[in-house]
């Protein structure tokens, strides 16, 4: 589970925050809104009725039960958070600060780079949160593309009911373990969360 959440997570937050900067700075022909509408029909379209395609998209891959076809099912489906979460930050970053970077002899990248990257640690720590606690928690995929060698720890706190019944004992501590980790990080960056999902809340 820590190596598909968090290989999600960092591919999720890179590509996220490169599209994010691009959506939040520049204007597209094909419009920005439509390209935003169309990020966030990924979270609209109910994940199981992906499951066929991406079942059989992976079998060609030959990537079912392995660490990478789970990181690239779970990247599918958080990279919507970090790319709006991004998005906005970008949107609402005062042009004064890149236009002075400019000034001084900065390229395109450098003030990226060294400039706008920098100042959106609030925003990154707080999409890569929510990717993180998504990819983490993720259930229904692994239940089809991971059989043996790939499971995540959601597939084993499902495999505490049995012909017998459920194992409450077992039930309550596997939980207990599954939600340990994402509350930690979350108490850890809790002021990092706050600033990134507020940012440009308000406007004045």
């Amino acid at each position: 589970s820590v190596i598909i959440a968090v290989g999600a997570t960092v591919v999720a937050c890179t590509i996220g925050t490169l599209t994010g900067y691009a959506l939040g700075r520049f204007q597209y022909k094909i419009g920005n809104s439509n390209i935003i509408s169309w990020v966030m029909s990924q979270r609209f379209m109910p994940p199981i009725a992906t499951l066929i395609p991406i079942f059989i998209v992976i079998q060609t891959l030959k990537l079912l039960d392995t660490h990478l076809g789970m990181i690239i099912v779970n990247t599918t489906f958080v990279i919507p958070f970090a790319i709006l979460i991004m998005r906005d930050f970008f949107a609402d970053f005062p042009d004064e600060i890149e236009e002075a970077a400019v000034v001084d002899g900065a390229s395109p990248w450098q003030v990226f780079w060294r400039v706008a990257l920098p100042l959106a640690t609030p925003a990154l720590t707080a999409a890569a949160i929510i990717c993180f606690a998504f990819a983490w928690n993720e259930f229904l995929f692994a239940s089809v593309l991971a059989t043996r060698e790939a499971k995540p720890y959601t597939y084993l706190v499902a495999s505490t009911s049995t012909a017998r019944g459920v194992h409450f004992p077992y039930l309550a501590t596997r939980m207990m373990i599954a939600i340990t980790l994402p509350v930690l990080l979350s108490l850890f960056v809790q002021r990092y969360i706050v600033r990134g999902l507020t940012f440009g809340a308000v406007k004045g």
